[in-house]
């Protein structure tokens, strides 16, 4: 098969793959419609607010998974042939482009989510110890701070940067994707940043405090 057919054929069904919204599919199963609850984000913060932590892990893990496979698959069949080098722009392309389906779903009217999870797929393939890590960083600052989205940017942002610096310039094309893929994440959270400096925006409480229960007197 020639080149330039595979690229369009792996980037055509890794963007028709990133269609696939599991927010909104959990919520159906749960008997609702994630997109009339909570912010109306199909994503999965808006899953943890509006069916809990479980719900919330399952569809972090599909929308991760989702990205993961499809750059996973394109490295590997890209690699040592696009442009003669064996490197990650089959990877990143392909995650790219669940990325783009995600934030932009064509099935969807191009109201997706926010791309985090399918970012946190793709670096778990390129760099799965660093992405670990951050994910960990991320997950406490969210418990600590309560503010989802920075606790989001902590965990895409800190494997992206590594990426870039171990690079170290050698490869300009997969650092212009990475940073694509983190500016459409950034883009995708506009109106939390906004909210952020406004101060108003909505904390993301994963563990309740039990109110404790009065004796009788």
């Amino acid at each position: 098969m020639d080149l330039w057919l595979k690229i369009v054929i792996t980037c055509v069904a890794s963007y028709l793959i990133g269609n696939i919204n599991f927010a909104i599919i959990l919520s159906h199963i749960k008997h609702g419609d994630i997109r009339k609850s909570g912010s109306g984000n199909p994503g999965t913060m808006n899953v943890v607010r509006t069916y809990g932590k479980i719900v919330g892990v399952c569809c972090l893990i599909l929308d991760a998974f989702k990205a993961a496979i499809p750059a996973f698959f394109a490295w590997r069949w890209f690699s040592g042939e696009w442009f003669a080098l064996d490197d990650k722009l089959g990877l990143y392309v392909c995650g790219l482009a669940v990325v783009v389906g995600h934030i932009f779903p064509v099935f969807l009217k191009f109201k997706g989510g926010k791309g985090i999870a399918c970012i946190i797929g793709v670096s778990l393939v390129s760099q799965p110890i660093v992405t670990l890590i951050a994910f960990a960083v991320g997950l406490l600052f969210i418990i600590v701070v309560k503010i989802g989205a920075m606790g989001s940017f902590i965990m895409i942002f800190t494997p992206s940067i590594y990426e870039v610096a171990t690079l170290g310039g050698s490869d300009p094309a997969v650092s212009g994707i990475v940073f694509a893929m983190v500016a459409l994440a950034i883009l995708a959270h506009h109106a939390n940043i906004v909210r952020l400096f406004d101060g108003t925006e909505n904390l993301t409480v994963l563990f309740k405090k039990k109110k404790k229960e009065k004796k009788p007197e």
